[in-house]
């Protein structure tokens, strides 16, 4: 069951599964120790030759929390079994256990606790379903207490990101009948007196007259193929070699306004042309110097457009984001506050360092796929895959796990590992709860 999952209003207090306050057959009337500043052990010592004395160390002792004036209230045919129910609730336990309280609009706190004295008055309120004046005492060995919330921080390995994909190569932007010179017709239209028409599958032209100009069409454009000036185009036909004609590029604008022609000269099969400023449209053209006594295949053509199938264009798409191998993480309390870390492989030595202190948890073993090594810097332990002991495989440049906290607000943590260990899957998670006195 889920910490304090029976609570669910101001005045609540749940230990274990216990739950008292309203609503149960539990009431209280004080809770003494819990917002009060537990015992402190204090390292100050006195000056020997002057007034005053040397600040030291304060470290907190065990916080004690008792529970006064608690009522407890059944039916009379039932007030046994709520006892019973309040004396197997609060029996000696070797383990610490959730102790959950909720004043005010703040919210529940957690502290881990173990019930030490219990009185309940022997009299005339067990038979009549009422007894008054009992009392819990409950003792936190860490006198911190925590919010309900764990917290959760990931990170990844240093990773760089793909970022913007330059086309390394010019691409076809002609569809495939286009670019072999095959049927239908109307992938073409002609400037002048050309006459296009179809010979089964092959598409021919016929100039009737000198200047005749074949205009190749784009299947949704008026104005031919997209662009952006300095672009660099490459227009390849066939008919230039067969019937010398005069390849060329025209450029438009984006509002379809026509700017200029860009020329090859008579015969040339290929030539290459780059487009100017303002154009954001080509279209590719050939001119025939003469009329012809007889239709011919237009043949193979290409239109050739540096980067098309990723011209820059906004959004900008940098690929999937890299990884910097950085978390953050806030201790809203004010107090500090111990985490739990977990390294995942395959990863060699891992380590986690918290930017604004220096401090470091640095482990010199390999932890291959699937593999966890889970440090409580509570408890100072350290374990591989929950059982093995992994405390010697600490560096000389690592903190005692104890000493690895955060501090209450914001602390900037990175993941790093060995040279050459960069595998995407390795991680750290930082599990945490905020920490109030």
């Amino acid at each position: 069951m889920a910490i304090g999952d029976r609570m669910t209003r101001p005045g609540h207090v749940q230990y274990g599964d216990l739950l008292l306050g309203p609503g149960t057959a539990y009431r209280w009337r004080n809770l003494a120790g819990w917002d009060d500043m537990p015992p402190l052990d204090s390292g100050t010592v006195p000056r020997s030759d002057t007034h005053g004395a040397f600040p030291g160390q304060l470290l907190a002792q065990a916080r004690t929390i008792t529970v006064e004036g608690l009522m407890v209230r059944a039916p009379r045919a039932t007030i046994g079994a709520a006892v019973g129910a309040l004396n197997a609730g609060t029996a000696p336990a070797v383990d610490e256990r959730p102790l959950v309280v909720w004043l005010d609009e703040r919210g529940p706190l957690l502290t881990y606790a173990r019930a030490t004295r219990r009185a309940i008055p022997t009299g005339p309120g067990h038979r009549v379903g009422t007894i008054m004046g009992a009392a819990l005492e409950f003792v936190a060995t860490d006198s911190r207490r925590y919010g309900l919330t764990e917290h959760v921080a990931p990170a990844t390995l240093p990773a760089s990101e793909p970022g913007l994909e330059w086309a390394a190569a010019p691409v076809q932007v002609l569809a495939a009948e286009q670019a072999a010179g095959a049927a239908p017709v109307w992938q073409w239209w002609s400037n002048g007196d050309p006459v296009i028409a179809a010979a089964g599958t092959v598409a021919t032209v016929r100039p009737l007259a000198e200047g005749a100009q074949l205009v190749w069409s784009h299947p949704s454009s008026d104005y031919g193929w997209p662009v952006s000036s300095g672009t660099e185009v490459t227009f390849t036909t066939a008919l230039a070699g067969a019937q010398g004609v005069t390849p060329a590029l025209a450029w438009w604008d984006a509002a379809g306004t026509y700017l200029l022609e860009t020329a090859g000269v008579p015969g040339q099969g290929t030539f290459t042309a780059t487009a100017p400023d303002g154009a954001a449209y080509v279209q590719p053209t050939a001119t025939f110097a003469a009329a012809l006594p007889a239709a011919v295949p237009i043949g193979l053509s290409a239109l050739l457009i540096m980067g098309s199938s990723g011209t820059a264009s906004w959004p900008l798409e940098f690929g999937a984001p890299g990884s910097t191998g950085a978390l953050s993480v806030t201790n809203r309390g004010d107090a500090e506050t111990h985490p739990i870390i977990e390294f995942r492989g395959p990863v060699t030595r891992p380590a986690l360092t918290n930017l604004a202190t220096g401090d470091v948890l640095e482990y010199d073993l390999p932890l291959a796929a699937g593999d966890v090594l889970t440090i409580d810097t509570r408890a100072g332990t350290v374990l591989l895959n929950g059982t093995a002991s992994r405390i010697d495989a600490v560096t000389a440049r690592s903190v005692p796990e104890q000493t690895f906290t955060l501090a209450p607000g914001t602390t900037n943590l990175t993941f790093r590992a060995a040279p050459g260990s960069a595998d995407p899957a390795a991680s750290a998670t930082v599990r945490y709860r905020s920490a109030y006195w």
